[in-house]
């Protein structure tokens, strides 16, 4: 799953010089607008797409929960009535370790 960068609130794009009024202006205007518009459209769709997703894998997690939960009581259960197993002897003793550093 690719992961998106949270974005801040998205500003406006300005000139960095004040154009003349005429149609071209306008229509460059007009232009910067709809393409903001539509990306932004687009980016709600791809927020519910997400949303959706994450639902299904929330409801996913909740019945893995679930049915681990129903084994550890079943096997809590189980575990009641059989009599205890000896446990293995360990073989190695954890106190022969020596920490060193190395500088280099």
């Amino acid at each position: 799953m690719k992961r998106i960068p949270t974005q801040g609130i998205t500003r406006p794009k300005i000139s960095t010089m004040p154009r003349n009024q005429s149609e071209a202006s306008n229509q460059l205007e007009l232009y910067k607008l709809i393409t903001e518009k539509q990306r932004i459209k687009q980016e709600l769709v791809f927020i519910e797409q997400r949303k959706v997703l994450i639902t299904k894998r929330l409801s996913t997690l909740q019945d893995q929960i679930d049915a681990t939960d129903n084994n550890i009581k079943n096997f809590r259960n189980s575990e009641s009535r059989v009599t205890p197993v000896a446990r293995p002897k360990i073989f190695f003793e954890t106190n022969n370790y020596k920490a060193f550093d190395i500088e280099y």
